[in-house]
């Protein structure tokens, strides 16, 4: 494969090297066992019509686990709902540490990590499992009853993704994508998480869950060890070559699948087995970093939630400034016999709302929140990033530069993400990718519809109702209807969702729904959620269609230069701006602002945070990194480039302000009204001296505003500049100097002409109306600017 420069990342080449990529990081990195195999690495690969069946070729190679559509797949091509996207592996298990003991006693698994979207999945020509539907929650498969032992396995995965064509969750994938200041990006279709083998126990810990809460003097750690029982059975199965009816739906038994309530009380599947009198025993420690234990203790209870307590005085609360894991090992045994042993890890901290007027806390004192939103997407592996390293990197870097959380936005990660976010100190708010429509089924509240009028109408004087509508409209001149199938598979997701990843520490903040995208059913999905994960808090709609009352958090997006925020409290919930900013410094593409040069875009952040309002808990800046065409990243969508002074920004969010930006006021010219004219020319001449006596590498601009004017401005009576675009720019803007003209000497003087033509609208017909409410203005500064 030829290296394209324009998809690399300095990541690229060693994926393309390896063998194997993510060879030696467990794709479960907090319920580890010593006993298992990696299966990236390049396998067969085709791509057939929905309408054919059993490939009678695999015509090319494609790298496990990048998306078809990505670089590093070695494809690289659009996939559409009309294909069936077929992938195969030829591999033999040589170690007789994978065949020890009774085969009933052991089992191999064959997990996989993450699949977009509709997965079936073969073994030695044999149907190993149900139909999965979902392209961010794990799937697991018993394959021992259709495993060869020392020989070759065929293992056939087929795989559909209709991206937007369907009602499936798929956040900001978008086929056809024509729109150019577009915030969708390619889809991502196929294996993009790591396939893996495990030997497991037949009845072995399956999931684990640790709560922790806060008291004066106690932390209570609640914990759930659950075990699963694989049962050993044997099916009529249906061989692929000679009956392909296997494809119908009819042959999958749909599993009983309800709607999510509260009332429910439900905390995990119910598992079919009983364990509390089978005799099993946990030994269970927590262990310091420095190998010294916490705690040892023994548990009776599988698949039950229990309890135990340490004094606060003993335990390092997790933190982004600390983020101290404990190691956790855990021991199984039954009627004595020993079975197996897990390691896991541990972060104690508490999240909440706290303070009388309402505020985010962690571990019990209010935390402010500085975040970036985060859309998981890189040049060359589109949904994956290319190395466990590459994640590891997006997080360090954006907390070396202050930074304090990360919105995964519109997409779950690799359970490795997360890892890495609780072993270096990040918080996460995890969004719930959308899915079934870009439009919502609900209609704003009236409180709601009259703050985003003002947020448009920012001159008008609008006065705010009362926020006390409490019912759920729904938007009956919507064109569709969300359907129950739809809400069924959204609903079925996001709790997978919540299953898997609620063991991590670093979540704080699940968000149901993004900007109405989809949004259905508010009120009871957020009642539910908020009562199904009591360890976390719940921003139900991130911006928009708001509902009063209902979940932690009250969210507004505003990506003006001045936010606006409701003018009331929320009595129950903390008030955050969940996206913002989206500043630009940029050759091609879009951004919502767009800047020149580094100094004038770390200076805009800078007035950003300066005018935060202390009524906020949290602020998520938008974005960690340009995204194909949106360019509104801090970094470059390669990672190689820093867009910010990143000392100014570091000083920045510690609050530390004003060494970046020096302002000079040289002349301002405001006229009267007049009515008996069509063009005026005034103009001034005078020396002007730059204090440049700094160590600071200095960039110098004029800050100017100038309206229904032609201005011509000349330095030193060489260098002139014309300002014309009075009728697109109607704002103070920044011009910037040659980089020489005035960094040449300490104090130097300079002569300054300036000639001010008014003229009316530029003879526009059609703005003469306009000549009589409007005065010629001129307002001229200097500014500079340091790194």
């Amino acid at each position: 494969m030829k290296l394209m420069k324009k998809s690399s990342t300095r990541w690229t080449k060693k994926v393309i090297e390896d063998k194997i990529p993510f060879h030696n990081d467990y794709p479960r990195p907090h319920l580890r066992r010593e006993l298992w195999l990696n299966l990236n690495g390049n396998w067969s690969f085709t791509i057939t019509s929905i309408n054919e069946t059993y490939p009678k070729h695999f015509d090319r190679l494609i790298r496990v686990p990048f998306p078809v559509e990505s670089y590093l797949s070695g494809i690289q091509v659009r996939v559409d709902s009309n294909m069936y996207l077929w992938y195969k592996l030829i591999f033999q298990i040589k170690s007789r540490s994978w065949y020890d003991g009774n085969h009933r006693q052991y089992r191999i698994m064959l997990h996989f990590d993450k699949v977009d979207y509709e997965t079936v999945v073969y073994l030695n020509h044999y149907v190993v499992g149900s139909k999965h539907l979902g392209g961010y929650d794990p799937f697991s498969y018993d394959i021992s009853p259709y495993f060869v032992n020392y020989q070759d396995n065929e293992l056939v995965v087929r795989v559909w993704d209709p991206s937007n064509k369907w009602y499936q969750p798929r956040g900001k994938q978008l086929l056809d994508n024509k729109e150019a200041n577009a915030i969708f990006y390619t889809p991502c279709s196929g294996i993009w998480g790591t396939v893996w083998l495990e030997r497991v126990p037949h009845i072995h810990v399956d999931r684990l869950q640790f709560q922790t809460r806060l008291s004066s003097t106690k932390v209570i750690l609640k914990y759930r060890i659950d075990l699963k029982s694989l049962e050993i059975f044997s099916f009529d199965f249906i061989s692929p070559k000679k009956n392909m009816s296997i494809y119908s739906e009819q042959n999958f038994n749909k599993q009983n699948k309800r709607l999510l309530h509260a009332k429910q009380k439900e905390t995990l599947e119910n598992n079919k087995t009983t364990y509390k009198n089978l005799d099993f025993k946990f030994k269970i420690s927590i262990v310091q970093k420095d190998n010294k234990h916490l705690i040892d203790f023994i548990s009776y209870k599988p698949n039950i939630e229990q309890e135990i307590a340490f004094s606060l005085k003993e335990i390092n609360l997790w933190s982004p400034e600390n983020p101290y894991l404990y190691d956790i090992h855990i021991d199984l045994y039954q009627k004595g016999t020993f079975i197996e042993h897990i390691y896991s890890y541990i972060g104690f901290r508490q999240i909440s709302i706290c303070s009388e007027k309402k505020k985010i806390c962690l571990n019990s004192k209010p935390y402010f929140m500085f975040g970036v939103l985060d859309q998981g997407y890189w040049p060359d592996g589109l949904y994956r990033a290319p190395t466990d390293d590459a994640y590891r990197y997006d997080i360090e870097q954006i907390k070396n530069l202050g930074f304090n959380t990360i919105r995964k936005h519109m997409k779950s990660e690799t359970s490795r993400w997360y890892y890495w976010c609780d072993v270096l100190g990040m918080l996460v708010w995890q969004d719930m990718p959308s899915g079934d429509s870009y439009e919502g089924y609900e209609t704003a509240l009236d409180a709601h519809q009259q703050f985003e009028l003002l947020r448009d109408n920012r001159t008008n004087d609008l006065s705010m109702p009362s926020n006390t509508d409490k019912d759920l409209p729904i938007n009956s001149s919507s064109p569709t209807t969300k359907t129950f199938e739809s809400k069924i598979q959204f609903e079925y997701e996001l709790k997978a969702m919540i299953d898997f990843l609620s063991f991590h520490p670093s979540i704080v903040i699940w968000v149901l729904f993004n900007e109405a995208w989809g949004q259905y059913d508010t009120i009871r999905l957020a009642t539910w959620l908020q009562s199904y994960d009591q360890d976390r808090l719940i921003n139900p709609v991130s911006g928009w269609h708001d509902r009063t009352g209902i979940g932690h958090i009250r969210d507004i997006h505003d990506y003006s230069k001045n936010i606006l925020l409701p003018s009331f409290n929320d009595e129950t919930r903390a008030l955050v701006v969940g996206e913002c900013g989206g500043l630009g410094l940029m050759i091609s593409g879009w951004s919502y602002h767009v800047y020149s040069d580094r100094y004038l875009i770390t200076y805009a952040f800078e007035q950003l945070l300066v005018n935060i309002s202390s009524r906020l808990s949290a602020v998520i800046y938008t974005q960690l990194s340009d995204v194909e065409n949106e360019t509104n990243g801090i970094f470059t969508y390669n990672r190689e480039e820093i867009k910010f002074s990143i000392t100014h920004v570091k000083r920045v969010l510690k609050n530390d302000y004003s060494r970046l930006y020096q302002l000079k006021h040289l002349w301002n010219l405001t006229s009267i009204p007049y009515t008996n004219y069509t063009k005026l020319l005034l103009s001034k001449s005078f020396d002007l001296i730059v204090d440049h006596n700094s160590t600071y590498d200095k960039h110098f601009y004029f800050y100017v505003c100038y309206l229904y004017s032609q201005v011509n401005i000349t330095i030193d009576h060489r260098h002139q500049m014309i300002l014309n675009q009075t009728h697109k720019v109607k704002d103070y803007h920044y011009i910037p100097l040659p980089s020489t003209l005035l960094r040449d000497t300490i104090h130097q003087r300079h002569v300054l002409d300036i000639y001010v033509h008014y003229m009316s609208s530029f003879d526009d017909e059609k703005d003469k109306p306009l000549l009589y409410a409007n005065r010629t203005y001129f307002d001229l500064n200097i500014a500079m600017l340091s790194a």
